[in-house]
């Protein structure tokens, strides 16, 4: 590897400090680094073209704000986790310098996730595209009213919720916010995605796993400005009669992997452990 980005989370007093010292290390063995925070972008574009890494130092809300970069220009990212679960996250900060040790070997494999294209139209005009990692979520805005969502998978409609929102997840974003209101965790590695309402009443309120080539689209009717939101980023107002529309993208982001996949399903109670407060040590 020529070049490393390093992007870090300005929020944690650390993420700056490590950052320095892993370019420090990564110029000693002939390797440039540069840096930038989740909340800013590379003075020279350049330098992002050319890269051949992107680490990351936070937690999953940074790698999901480094995707945008990374993404179309198919950089691999590894994560390390400085935040409190880790999903996405590669290794703990302490591993840093035997981590890249393997890696400036030349070890480790690209694992490839799967992304949704979330697009808003609005009298049949697109308003908004975008892509998510994780998850694309219809919900009502600030007022404690609910939203009707027409939804259509394929063509056919599937359920007309009545709901504080609706969460349409990849296998990947299958352990946030999608998990979170009881919806069920599939290994990242899947196409498949899954429908989740939120607080759904007198409808349907059980979760729709569904196969990576479905389109759903997702009819907005309220009588107050809902919100869209990717990866947990506000992304447009939704009024009445709004259509969103969810699928498989084209791109893919890329993980630079050290372990195995069956550390996934080792790791799974572990990383949920802190939010439960349970000891997984006994």
């Amino acid at each position: 590897m020529n070049k490393i980005g390093l992007i870090y989370n300005p929020r944690l007093d650390t993420s700056l400090p490590l950052a320095q010292d892993i370019a420090s290390w990564l110029a000693q063995r002939g390797v440039d680094a540069w840096i930038c925070s989740t909340h800013e972008r590379p003075d020279d574009p350049q330098c992002i073209s050319n890269t051949d890494l992107l680490v990351t130092l936070g937690g999953d809300g940074t790698i999901l704000r480094a995707m945008p970069l990374a993404v179309p220009l198919e950089i691999p990212v590894l994560g390390l986790n400085l935040g409190r679960v880790g999903f996405l996250t590669e290794c703990a900060p302490e591993r840093w310098e035997r981590v890249l040790e393997r890696i400036l070997a030349g070890q480790g494999e690209i694992e490839e996730r799967t992304m949704l294209q979330v697009t808003l139209c609005r009298d049949e005009e697109m308003v908004i595209r975008d892509l998510a990692l994780n998850d694309a979520v219809v919900n009502r805005h600030g007022l404690a009213r609910t939203v009707r969502l027409a939804t259509s998978v394929d063509g056919a409609l599937a359920a007309q919720y009545i709901a504080d929102g609706l969460i349409i997840a990849t296998a990947t974003g299958s352990t946030a916010y999608s998990y979170a209101v009881g919806g069920p965790i599939l290994p990242p590695w899947l196409d498949n995605f899954v429908v989740v309402p939120v607080a759904a009443h007198l409808t349907l309120d059980r979760p729709l796993v569904l196969d990576g080539e479905a389109v759903v689209e997702v009819e907005v009717h309220t009588t107050i400005p809902g919100m869209l939101s990717v990866d947990g980023r506000p992304t447009g107002d939704l009024h009445e009669g709004d259509c969103v529309t969810v699928e498989r993208s084209r791109f893919k982001a890329r993980f630079l992997r050290l372990r195995s996949r069956n550390d996934f399903y080792r790791t799974l109670v572990e990383r949920l452990s802190p939010r439960n407060h349970v000891d997984v040590s006994r």
